[in-house]
């Protein structure tokens, strides 16, 4: 006899970053406040995440004690957890407030990563301060596996690097917006490669020629079960920290990325690298989001 189905919970998937409809990346969230997360087994979530076959499916739980936090979030792809990523981050949120009838303006998400603050902007888009951007050198083996295997030998104005924002996603920078746009990627070498050497995926970025402070971003991920991530908010995490690191800015600098065109999609994500007073630097990601599927799942 197979798995019983003994509870049903509320649910709804939510699109993100995106200003039109069925334009986003979708999110399945599935609301578990009211159960006890230690009564459902990672096996429970697992199969759950990879039967809505999303790039992400989370699960909404009561926060850990003394955690500070208004919820805890477990976000699963379709073959595992992952400690981080950015679009269920921002619809979870959505979820969240939609479930509950909340009107605060500022959350905290607690998740394998750690404690993620948001912050509900005045037009109604959700943003999150990443916590972790670390930028980590890539040898010449793994630069020039990536660039003759996965990219086809596209050209790189800049050597790629590794940036650990949760998931961990090597940066590839190209020259400008349309060569982005028109890549193109070997999926089954780049899965390979993700594997051998225990990245998320790529993140493909290139500047309008006309805007500097317009990009256009294309995320992979098949080792993780997708092929290419229509609109990545952890993706948009990885270039800004590259960016800075590239460009050495001096001072606050904002952008927008538009992805997905190639999925027929029109992502948007609004990124900010805030330059504090006190040196400090911090990394702003919003977009907007709106649940357009409400009801219940067995679980």
């Amino acid at each position: 006899m197979g798995d019983m189905l003994g509870l049903t919970v509320p649910f709804k998937q939510v699109d993100v970053f995106t200003f039109n409809p069925y334009k986003g990346n979708p999110v399945a969230v599935i609301n578990l406040l009211d159960v006890e997360e230690s009564s459902v087994s990672q096996e429970k979530l697992q199969a759950i995440a990879t039967w809505t076959n999303l790039s992400e499916t989370t699960f909404l739980f009561k926060p850990s004690e003394n955690s500070g936090a208004d919820y805890k979030l477990r976000i699963l792809t379709p073959v595992n957890e992952l400690p981080f990523a950015g679009h269920p981050t921002v619809g979870s949120c959505q979820a969240f407030i939609e479930f509950t009838g909340s009107a605060k303006k500022s959350f905290k998400q607690e998740c394998i990563a750690g404690i993620v603050p948001l912050t509900v902007l005045e037009d109604g888009s959700i943003g999150f301060q990443a916590i972790r951007t670390s930028l980590i050198d890539l040898s010449d083996n793994e630069v020039e596996s990536y660039q003759a295997k996965a990219m086809l030998g596209i050209d790189l104005i800049a050597r790629p690097k590794l940036l650990d924002v949760g998931p961990a996603w090597v940066v590839l920078l190209v020259k400008d917006n349309k060569t982005c746009y028109d890549a193109e990627v070997d999926y089954s070498s780049l899965g390979e490669l993700s594997k051998k050497f225990g990245h998320c995926g790529i993140i493909l970025a290139g500047q309008d020629p006309s805007d500097e402070h317009k990009y256009e971003m294309r995320a992979f991920a098949p080792g993780e079960g997708v092929l290419e991530d229509p609109v990545c908010g952890s993706g948009s995490v990885a270039l800004a920290r590259y960016l800075q690191d590239h460009f050495n800015f001096n001072k606050s600098f904002h952008f927008v990325i538009s992805q997905g065109g190639r999925l027929n999609r029109a992502g948007r994500i609004s990124v900010q690298i805030e330059h504090s007073s006190d040196g400090a630097i911090k990394y702003h990601v919003s977009g907007k989001a709106r649940a357009l599927v409400s009801g219940t799942i067995a679980i």
